[in-house]
């Protein structure tokens, strides 16, 4: 599990899965032309797949940190259109496994599409509206697929979209928080952890000696 070191202030008023693209704390951050009120919703369905995968703690994290991040990253080019290349060095340990994996047949059928890409442990962001909007598959059970909508507080996909336009999936996969790299401190810090490890050692010999 991720641990959260500095806390967002009311972070916690909002499940990560209520999450919306134009809620006020960063619905009007610029992504490049545009703003995550605008174009966010993948941004925002991305930000939640990370919460839900355990790689990141809604109380410090939220869509417009990971926004942040993947400006800094190099993240949207001058479309606005979201850089999947660039998610790893936003989320370390969240990569995009398939970028166009095609739905087909029925609504039925489409169901039990995610529901296999589910099991094969992905994330899924899933494209309706033929391509214009994103959401994140939450669960797939009983033959109701579950989202994650950053536009909106309806949560039964094929209830809200029609199948006919529910067109594509986009595969992520998270690695096991134990198994993401760590940044390497610089040689500096490192030196200095290590003549402060020598410091305690010492103060500590010369209390045992005293206390003789």
């Amino acid at each position: 599990m991720f641990l959260c070191t500095v806390p967002i202030a009311a972070a916690g008023d909002t499940p990560y899965y209520e999450w919306k693209q134009y809620d006020p704390r960063w619905g009007g951050l610029a992504l490049t032309n545009k703003t995550m009120k605008q174009v966010g919703c993948l941004a925002t369905s991305i930000a939640m797949l990370a919460v839900h995968a355990g790689l990141r703690d809604q109380n410090c994290f939220d869509p417009g940190v990971f926004a942040a991040e993947m400006k800094k990253a190099g993240g949207f080019d001058g479309d606005d259109d979201l850089v999947w290349e660039a998610i790893p060095r936003a989320v370390p340990g969240l990569a995009a496994e398939s970028l166009w994996e095609c739905l087909e047949g029925t609504q039925a059928e489409k169901t039990e599409q995610l529901k296999g890409y589910l099991d094969q442990g992905c994330l899924v962001a899933v494209a309706v509206r033929n391509g214009g909007h994103w959401v994140a598959l939450r669960s797939v059970s009983g033959g109701k697929a579950v989202m994650m909508n950053p536009g909106g507080p309806a949560t039964d996909l094929f209830g809200t979209y029609p199948a006919t336009g529910v067109t594509r999936a986009a595969l992520l996969r998270a690695e096991a928080p134990e198994q993401i790299p760590q940044p390497r401190e610089d040689g500096a810090v490192a030196a200095f952890l290590k003549d402060l490890g020598a410091l305690f050692l010492a103060i500590f010999r010369w209390l045992r000696t005293m206390a003789k």
